[in-house]
C-alpha cells in the first residue's frame, strides 16, 4: 500500500509540471494580467501620418491563392500610394510567378528564385531591396480584414518600445479537422495574455509587422515568427504585442483528418522552433532576462520537453520491480493499444464526435513531439515546406 501511495504522489508530481505550460502557465498570466487594462491604441486615420509599407509573400506553388492575395491586399483601406507588394516565389513549379506578374500595378514586384530555399531566405533576400519603412510578412493563403493592415502600423508606431506586432490569425471553419482551430484560439488567447504581462513569445507567421530598422537576419533553417521577435528583443530590448483588431482569416491547413498528416506538419514546426529555441539560448538565463526567460521556459521550452515527462510516467512502473509495477506498465500498454485500435475504427466512421476528435488532435501533438526530438536529435534541419490544402 505504500508503494502504491508513493507511486500515486510521484506521477501527480510529474503529470503537474506536464500540464504547467498548457493550463497552469496560462492561468497565472490570466490571473497576473485580469486587472491590468491593455494599453490603447490610437489608429492612424491621416494619410499623411501613414508609414510606407512593404508587404512581402513568400510563395511556393500558391497559384490558387495568390490572386486572391494581391486583390484582397488592394481592397485594404490604406493608401496604395505607400504600399508594395512584394512576391518571392521560393521555386514555384506552378503558375505562381505568371499570375503574379499578371497584375498591371507598379507597386507590385514579383521575384521568382531559381532554387527552393524556404521560407525564411525569402524573406531575408528581398527585405533588403524593400522600400517601406515598415514590414509586414503574410501567406499567400491569408485573408486580410479590411482594416487590418491599418490597424497592426498604428500598433506597431504607437511605441517605440514595441519592435514586432503580431496579427490576430482566426481559423475559418472548414470541418476537414476538429481540434486545429481550437488549438490556434488557445494558442492566440497565450499571446494575448503575454502581451497585457511583458512581451508575447512569438508572432502569427500568417501576419506581422516591425521595422525595417529592426529586422535581424537569420539563417534559413530557423523558423523566422518564433525567433524574429526574440532576437529583436535580444538586441533592442524591444517587446512584441499581439494586435487583437489586426485580424487575419484562413482555413484550417490540413486535408483530412489522418492523425499522420497533423504529426507531418506539427513535428516540422516543433523541430524548426526547437533549434529556434537554441539560437537565442541566451533569453533562457533568467539572471540577464528574468521576466523573457520566464515566458520563454513556461511557454515553449516546458511545452516542447514535456513528451519527457510521458516517457518518465510511462516507463516509472519497471522501476518498482514488482508485480505492482508490471501490472501497471501491462494496463499502459493495453489503454495504448486500444486507443490505437479505436482509431482506425472510429476514423472509418461518418457520424463524428466533437470531443473525440479533440483527443485524438491532442494525441496527434504528442506524437508530433516525439518524432521532433527524433529529427532534432538526428541533426534533421528543415527549411522548405509544402502547401497542405
Amino acid at each position: 500500500m505504500f508503494i502504491q501511495v508513493k507511486f500515486i504522489e510521484l506521477v501527480g508530481f510529474i503529470l503537474f509540471f506536464y500540464m504547467y505550460p498548457f493550463l497552469v502557465y496560462p492561468l497565472f498570466l490570466y490571473i497576473l494580467t485580469s486587472l491590468k487594462k491593455p494599453a490603447k491604441v490610437k489608429v492612424i486615420d491621416s494619410t499623411y501620418e501613414l508609414p510606407f509599407v512593404s508587404i512581402i509573400i513568400a510563395a511556393f506553388n500558391e497559384a490558387s491563392s495568390i490572386a486572391k492575395k494581391i486583390e484582397n491586399i488592394l481592397s485594404l483601406d490604406y493608401s496604395m500610394n505607400k504600399l508594395e507588394i512584394i512576391i518571392v516565389s521560393d521555386g514555384s513549379t506552378d503558375s505562381t510567378v505568371a499570375i503574379s506578374s499578371g497584375f498591371p500595378n507598379p507597386n507590385i514586384h514579383v521575384i521568382e528564385l531559381n532554387e527552393r530555399k524556404g521560407k525564411t531566405h525569402a524573406q531575408n533576400i528581398r527585405v533588403a531591396f524593400s522600400k517601406g519603412d515598415v514590414l509586414v510578412f503574410s501567406d499567400a493563403n491569408t485573408v486580410l480584414e479590411k482594416s487590418a493592415l491599418k490597424n497592426i502600423v498604428s500598433c506597431l508606431l504607437s511605441s517605440d518600445r514595441i519592435g514586432c506586432v503580431s496579427g490576430n490569425l482566426i481559423y475559418l471553419s472548414n470541418n476537414r479537422i476538429i481540434g486545429e482551430a481550437e488549438y490556434q484560439r488557445y494558442d492566440t488567447l497565450i499571446k494575448k495574455l503575454e502581451s497585457n504581462f511583458f512581451s508575447a513569445i512569438g508572432v502569427n507567421g500568417a501576419f506581422y509587422a516591425l521595422r525595417k530598422r529592426d529586422f535581424v537576419i537569420l539563417p534559413d533553417d530557423i523558423i523566422s515568427d518564433f525567433v524574429e521577435p526574440l532576437e529583436i528583443y535580444r538586441k533592442y530590448r524591444k517587446i512584441t504585442v499581439f494586435c487583437e483588431n489586426a485580424k487575419c482569416f484562413e482555413e484550417e491547413p490540413h486535408k483530412n483528418n489522418e492523425i499522420t498528416s497533423i504529426v507531418e506538419r506539427k513535428s516540422r514546426i516543433v523541430v524548426r522552433g526547437l533549434r529556434g529555441l537554441f539560437y537565442v539560448k541566451e533569453l533562457l538565463n533568467p539572471l540577464k532576462h528574468p521576466i523573457m526567460a520566464f515566458e520563454l521556459i513556461s511557454h515553449k521550452l516546458m511545452r516542447w520537453t514535456s513528451t519527457w515527462l510521458l516517457f518518465l510516467i510511462y516507463f516509472l512502473p519497471l522501476l518498482y520491480f514488482n508485480s505492482f509495477g508490471l501490472r501497471i506498465f501491462a494496463i499502459e500498454n493495453l489503454v495504448i493499444c486500444l486507443t490505437f485500435l479505436f482509431y482506425l475504427v472510429y476514423k472509418r466512421i461518418s457520424k463524428r464526435l466533437p470531443i473525440l476528435d479533440a483527443l485524438f488532435y491532442f494525441l496527434s501533438l504528442i506524437l508530433a513531439e516525439i518524432l521532433a526530438w527524433y529529427y532534432f536529435l538526428s541533426g534533421r534541419t528543415f527549411k522548405t515546406w509544402t502547401t497542405k490544402r
